[in-house]
């Protein structure tokens, strides 16, 4: 066994909903034409690495970017429900110039904002509670062995404060993440060390 394991993460290709600004969470949308080819570039920059396992949020969105991926690294992506975006409830499909959930929008939506999410999406808590549980379990069977994951921006957000050892506040405003940007951390005997985030020198 390695003395080290590592994580290779990596945010999900351009959707429709990207390109229109609205919010995301459980609500799917199809890749761009951009997006594909973006996939299909990680595909190329992941094809000279090895990997243990392959695991992915089982939301469409991170699904074909990874199967997209799977065609140049030699494994198939297993879904996780546990890795999907934060669920947005009533704010999903909204415009993000209104409605914000990191509340960095007008401050008169901020009290509806605040609204949908406690009576009808994940709050602030519960998001990184569930990230951290389904990574953590994740993690257990990988010891010692390089793992990649097709994730979102949510999810990034949180496993960076984790890799940094820091508490979940503020976990929003981490960021920002490349669509199909590459970040990777390693967990040995001091703890964790991240190798690099956001990469995205691939795409160009």
């Amino acid at each position: 066994m390695a003395n080290s394991t590592e994580i290779v993460l990596v945010r999900h290709a351009e959707t429709t909903t990207i390109t229109k600004a609205r919010i995301h969470g459980h609500t799917d949308a199809p890749l761009t034409a951009k997006g594909i080819e973006a996939a299909q570039k990680t595909a190329q920059a992941l094809a000279v690495d090895s990997f243990s396992a392959f695991y992915s949020s089982s939301l469409g969105r991170a699904m074909h970017t990874a199967r997209i991926i799977s065609q140049s690294i030699g494994l198939s992506p297993l879904p996780v429900d546990g890795l999907r975006e934060r669920n947005y409830g009533w704010l999903e499909g909204k415009p993000l110039a209104l409605f914000e959930p990191d509340l960095t929008g007008p401050a008169f939506m901020h009290p509806i904002i605040k609204f949908a999410l406690y009576y009808s999406g994940e709050r602030d808590d519960e998001f990184p509670r569930r990230v951290i549980r389904t990574f953590d379990g994740i993690l257990e069977q990988h010891r010692g062995e390089r793992i990649l994951m097709v994730i979102h921006w949510g999810i990034l957000s949180i496993l960076t404060k984790y890799f940094k050892g820091e508490n979940m506040e503020g976990w929003q405003a981490v960021g920002p993440w490349t669509a199909c940007g590459i970040s990777e951390a390693k967990l040995n005997g001091r703890g964790w060390e991240i190798i690099q985030l956001d990469q995205h020198q691939h795409l160009k």
